[in-house]
Parts: structure tokens; C-alpha cells; sequence
């Protein structure tokens, strides 16, 4: 039973990265930072895993991109996308994971006692994406040497509204996600 649960971790993992490829092949060029779906995949990611599982799918995707593989936004890869401007979101995107994972192991047990998992479920996303925002625009200044004022009104306005939009819909998905895969909203290990 063991080794059947260690390959469904693997295959999640695995869809998951895919997820995050096709949330970046989905693009459109809004300036210096691309509108795409990663924010949307990420938030579903971090809520149906486990956070083992998620960070090992943010990472992997990370490492995959990272080494050449034309994943990231605009079909691009290698570590000059990582270097460049929009880098820090893409570890922001780990940095989530992690913080998100926490969150997760800490109060899902009260959570689910309480009947909040809906709303953690609404912290953790959005905790998500603030670290995710956070880290790329100290990481867009340090490269562009924009100002961290002008890098938040350059990476992060302009994507408030539609980030809010993905995020609904990405909580509105977990649920049915799920439960199609055999998970309940403490799966966090």
C-alpha cells in the first residue's frame, strides 16, 4: 500500500508541474511582467497537496525551468529567466509553497474542528500570493534598480484585480479537485 501511495504522490507531483507550465504558456505581455494562469495553478496546487508534495512540484518545476526547459512565460527557460527581472516571483512561488505548507500543518486540525477550512483555505491563497508579490518586487528592483515603489506599481497593481479574479476561481476548483483525487482539506502530512 506504501509504494501505491508513494507513485499517486509522484503522479500529483508531476501533473502538478505541468499545471505550472501550462499556467505559464498561457502569456499575455503587460510590460516587463506577463499576465498568465501560474498564480491561478499555484493556489490549487498549494490547497490539494500536501505541502510536501507542492513544494516538491514548485521545486521541481523551478529545477525543470531552470535547466532549460522552455516552461516559464513566453516559453522560456534557463537560469537567465530566473536571473532577470521576473525571477523573484518564480521563487516566490517556492518561498509560497513552504509558507503555505506551514500554515497548513499548523492549523489544520483546529480548522477542521471549527468548520474554517473554507477560510483558511482564503489565507493561505492569499498569503500565497502577497509572499509571491513581495519577493518579486524586492527581486524586480534589485535587477532593474527601479525603486521598490516603482517596482510595485509596475508588477503588482496592475495584476491586484486579476490575481483576486484567479484566486476565486482557484478556490472555487479545490473543492471538486479534491474530491476527485481522495483528498480532504486536511491532506496536509
Amino acid at each position: 500500500m506504501r509504494g501505491n501511495s508513494r507513485t499517486r504522490s509522484m503522479v500529483l507531483i508531476g501533473l502538478s508541474i505541468a499545471l505550472l507550465a501550462v499556467g505559464a504558456f498561457i502569456t499575455i505581455p503587460l510590460g516587463p511582467i506577463p499576465f498568465t494562469l501560474q498564480t491561478m495553478m499555484l493556489v490549487v496546487i498549494i490547497l490539494v497537496l500536501s505541502p510536501a508534495e507542492a513544494i516538491a512540484a514548485v521545486g521541481g518545476y523551478l529545477v525543470l525551468g531552470a535547466i532549460g526547459l522552455p516552461i516559464f512565460s513566453g516559453m522560456r527557460g534557463g537560469l537567465g529567466v530566473l536571473a532577470g527581472p521576473t525571477g523573484g516571483f518564480l521563487i516566490g512561488f517556492f518561498v509560497s509553497a513552504l509558507i503555505a505548507g506551514f500554515i497548513r500543518r499548523s492549523v489544520k486540525q483546529r480548522a477542521q474542528r471549527a468548520g474554517l477550512v473554507m477560510t483558511i483555505d482564503i489565507v493561505v491563497a492569499v498569503v500565497a500570493v502577497l509572499v509571491s508579490y513581495i519577493l518579486g518586487v524586492v527581486y524586480f528592483d534589485a535587477v532593474t534598480a527601479a525603486g521598490l515603489q516603482t517596482a510595485a506599481l509596475t508588477c503588482v497593481v496592475p495584476f491586484i484585480i486579476p490575481d483576486v479574479i484567479k484566486i476565486t476561481i482557484a478556490l472555487i476548483c479545490v473543492k471538486p479537485i479534491r474530491a476527485a483525487i481522495g483528498r480532504d482539506a486536511a491532506s496536509a502530512r
